[in-house]
């Protein structure tokens, strides 16, 4: 389908109407996805948008997949793989929460684009140096994938929540939990501050933490045994 000039001079494509939806979502915005917003972001009718993909959902999958694409983008070259994927992961909770309302929706679909076949490639490679077996390496590039999309769309979640409830939320580990009561509730008691000093970042990296234990785990139970180096006893 060839690309038609909107009002304000834009030739509409698909790719142009994903970076209108981009820069919005950026904003923070609950209607990105509409006709009626991407219309006027464009400088076009609500209706040019829908000659371009055929229902919501399809510029839905088309968003997410741009988004998993800028988190590919951020990747330098070079980096072994467990600070690759790290960096990797970080970037795509990153990317989710800085464009919420996307982030959200996306975070349990399967986009099935090049944004997503960038990831996958990238994850797959890297854990393929680690030692795992062929199937492991599948194994655990979907672990690894799934716990890291089900962080970035709560994060992105989160996100959307009005500044006043994010408050009361963060206020509770200090605040309600403080005033559980002992005796019922004593695990909570006696690690009642502890619970309130865990921020993002150190569930991010404690998630982290525990994927390269069960990998360094599974990859010693499928390594091949070592030869001796040494002589034999005659």
């Amino acid at each position: 389908m060839g690309a038609k000039p909107g009002r304000a001079g834009v030739r509409l494509s698909p790719e142009v109407i994903v970076e209108a939806a981009v820069r919005i979502a950026a904003r923070g915005r609950p209607d990105g996805l509409t006709g009626r917003a991407l219309g006027e972001e464009l400088g076009v009718d609500r209706s040019a948008v829908w000659r371009h993909f055929t229902d919501k959902d399809a510029l839905l999958l088309a968003v997410g997949d741009r988004l998993l694409a800028m988190a590919a983008e951020q990747m330098p070259t070079g980096l072994a793989p467990r600070p690759l994927l790290e960096k990797l992961a970080r970037a795509v909770v990153d990317v989710f929460e800085a464009h919420p309302y996307v982030g959200a929706a996306i975070a349990c679909r399967t986009t099935r684009g090049p944004g997503e076949f960038a990831l996958v490639e990238t994850m797959l490679a890297a854990l393929g140096e680690l030692g795992l077996g062929e199937g492991d390496v599948a194994r655990y590039q979907r672990m690894l994938a799934d716990t890291v999309l089900a962080y970035a769309g709560m994060r992105a979640g989160y996100a959307v929540l009005p500044q006043e409830v994010r408050a009361g939320d963060e206020h509770a580990w200090a605040g309600a939990y403080a005033t559980a009561a002992p005796g019922r509730y004593p695990a909570i008691a006696a690690h009642v501050h502890q619970l309130a000093a865990v921020d993002g970042d150190m569930v991010f990296e404690t998630m982290m933490e525990a994927f390269w234990l069960a990998v360094d785990a599974r990859a010693r139970t499928t390594a091949p045994p070592t030869e001796p180096t040494g002589g034999h006893d005659a």
